[in-house]
């Protein structure tokens, strides 16, 4: 071989192994951009699902509160302990005792209980209920800002069927309390009756302040306000205490009081709504009709003695008013 060929072969060589390596560092390249390209679409990816996820469940909180519906032990219904008649009773007393015992027991025999709603229910957003009763049709707006929880709740009982063919059992006149409103939603018409299980408290902060007595307030006697004519509110048997100890707390559920006149009372009931105006005629018209007294126990605190006496101004409406069917949409 001559070195002219010598040469030729050795440049070859060279050329071909750079060639060789050029390829090898393009492919390492390609791999790099390309290990890149998908580290960079994964982490996107990723991101992406966050910020998805992100918006997601801060829509769901805009949408959507959590409500904690609390069962009722067994020992809490009102109706394992039937009231019992002192010996010491005779007369009126008596009668009056009788009285109030056979109605507890005849209630007894219609308690119902319903399922619990579900713990998430929407913020916003209307209904209407209506009420289909005996004296007049009842139609309600409900309103989930003010009270989404209790809204869901009574939503969730008219679609059991729990207020169908009962009675509303206690009717107030007003008077010097300044308080007249219709309760119904107890099936046992005891104002005893639940469903098996309560709501939370969602109390309203938007109802006018009435004027305190400031001797009322140094005795520790809450502040009232006023729910207007046609509010539609849950009954509860909250007591605000002194010193910051409070009963009854979330203990509403079922029953529901519509109010007829503007009425005083403190700031300690769940609105959920209110009636219209052809609802509202219904409600004249009951309260028009009068009520019978209703009879309650009470015990004196200093020697434990037990009368029955009546509650003028309090007591069941001389119109009846059963809610045949109730409806929501």
């Amino acid at each position: 071989m001559t070195n002219e060929q010598r040469r030729a072969e050795a440049k070859r060589k060279l050329e071909h192994r750079l060639g060789t390596q050029q390829a090898a560092a393009r492919r390492r390249k390609i791999i790099v951009v390309t290990t890149s390209v998908v580290v960079a679409v994964a982490v996107i990816a990723t991101v992406g699902t966050l910020v998805t996820n992100k918006v997601l469940d801060d829509r769901e909180k805009a949408r959507y509160t959590a409500c904690a519906y609390t069962p009722t032990p067994a020992d809490a219904n009102p109706f394992s302990q039937p009231p019992q008649i002192p010996p010491n009773l005779s007369g009126e007393q008596l009668a009056r005792a009788k009285q109030f015992v056979a109605d507890f027991t005849a209630g007894k025999s219609k308690q119902r209980t319903a399922k619990v709603p579900a713990d998430r229910q929407l913020k916003k957003g209307d209904l209407t209920a209506t009420l289909t009763t005996s004296q007049g049709t009842i139609p309600i707006e409900l309103d989930r800002a003010s009270a989404p929880c209790n809204v869901a709740a009574v939503a969730s009982l008219i679609d059991q069927k729990y207020y169908d063919n009962t009675e509303c059992h206690r009717m107030t006149e007003g008077g010097t309390g300044k308080i007249a409103v219709l309760q119904c939603g107890d099936p046992t018409a005891t104002g005893a009756g639940a469903p098996g299980w309560t709501s939370p408290d969602e109390f309203p902060t938007d109802l006018k302040a009435v004027p305190q007595d400031p001797q009322m307030a140094s005795l520790g006697v809450p502040a009232s306000v006023v729910y207007p004519r046609g509010t539609v509110a849950i009954a509860n048997s909250y007591q605000p205490g002194q010193g910051g100890q409070a009963s009854g707390a979330n203990t509403g559920s079922a029953q529901m009081f519509l109010v007829i006149n503007d009425s005083e009372l403190p700031a300690n009931y769940s609105v959920i709504g209110k009636v219209d105006d052809a609802g509202l005629a219904v409600l004249d018209k009951v309260y028009k009709g009068g009520l019978t007294p209703g009879i309650r126990p009470s015990q004196d605190p200093t020697t434990g003695a037990v009368t029955y006496a009546p509650t003028p101004g309090d007591g069941k409406p001389k119109l009846a008013v059963e809610i045949e069917k109730a409806t929501v949409s």
